[in-house]
C-alpha cells in the first residue's frame, strides 16, 4: 500500500514539474504544535504551519557546531555528516510516508542539480535501509539517502519535523537551519549555498513550493520528548 502512495505522488510530482516547466528553543517548541492544515497529495496550503517556535529553534543553530556522525547510506557507502567537509553540505530530515516530504523531496533534488559539485547533499530517512532505499529508488533521488531509524541524528539537530534542513560550512558549522519549506525558504536556500562559494546566487524555481511556510509531520523521537 505504502509503495502504491510512493508511485502515486511522484507520478503527481513530476507531472507538476513538467507543467510548470537547541534547549530552550525546543521546550518553546514543544509547547507550541503545528497544526494540520491540508491532507491533499501536492498542497498550496501548508498542511503544517511553521510557529515562531520552530522558527526560534531553527535559528538557535546558526554558526553552532553541527553534530558530526560517521553513517553509511543505505548501500553500505560511509557517509560523513558534518565534521571537516572537502565541500559545504546540506542535510535535511525525511519521515517516511509522509507527504510533506514528498513534496519537498523533488525541489531538495532540483538544487542538488544545481550545485553538483559545490554542496554535497544527504537525506536522513526516520527508518531502516530498506525503506531508505524504496525512498531513494521511488522519488529517483541521486545522493545518499542515511537511514536513521533509532532517529538519533535527527534529534541531535533538533530536527523535530520533516522538512528541516541544514546548510553545514566546511569547517562543521551550521551556516543556517531551516524548519520546513516554502518558496521564500528555498530561494534562501539557494543564496546561501551560492554565499558558501562567494558566488552571486543565479535564480532558483521553487516550483510548486508554497508561498506560506510549511513544516513536516511530526517525528516519533519528539513525540517520546512530549510523552516523558
Amino acid at each position: 500500500m505504502k509503495h502504491n502512495i510512493y508511485v502515486k505522488l511522484r507520478t503527481v510530482i513530476i507531472s507538476a514539474s513538467i507543467a510548470l516547466a537547541a534547549g530552550g528553543a525546543l521546550l518553546a517548541y514543544v509547547a507550541q504544535s503545528p497544526q494540520v492544515q491540508n491532507e491533499s497529495l501536492i498542497s498550496k496550503e501548508p498542511r503544517h504551519v511553521v510557529t515562531s517556535a520552530m522558527d526560534l529553534l531553527a535559528g538557535s543553530w546558526q554558526r553552532k557546531t553541527a553534530p558530526h556522525f560517521a553513517t553509511a547510506d543505505y548501500l553500505g557507502k560511509q557517509i560523513d555528516i558534518a565534521g571537516p567537509l572537502s565541500r559545504p553540505q546540506f542535510v535535511y530530515f525525511i519521515k517516511d510516508g509522509c507527504p510533506c516530504s514528498f513534496e519537498v523531496e523533488p525541489l531538495f533534488k532540483s538544487l542538488a542539480r544545481k550545485y553538483k559539485g559545490k554542496v554535497d547533499f544527504v537525506g536522513v530517512i526516520d527508518k531502516g535501509e530498506k525503506e531508505a532505499r524504496q525512498w531513494s529508488t521511488d522519488l529517483l533521488v541521486e545522493h545518499p539517502i542515511v537511514p536513521d531509524p533509532q532517529q538519533r541524528i535527527m534529534s541531535a539537530y533538533g530536527a523535530t519535523n520533516s522538512a528541516f534542513s541544514a546548510l553545514v560550512s566546511t569547517d562543521g558549522k551550521v551556516v543556517q537551519m531551516w524548519p520546513g519549506y516554502s518558496r521564500d525558504i528555498l530561494q534562501e536556500i539557494n543564496v546561501r549555498m551560492a554565499n558558501e562559494w562567494n558566488e552571486k546566487a543565479t535564480s532558483f524555481d521553487p516550483q510548486w513550493a508554497p508561498v506560506k511556510r510549511s513544516a513536516g509531520c511530526v517525528f516519533d523521537w519528539l513525540k517520546n520528548t512530549k510523552k516523558t
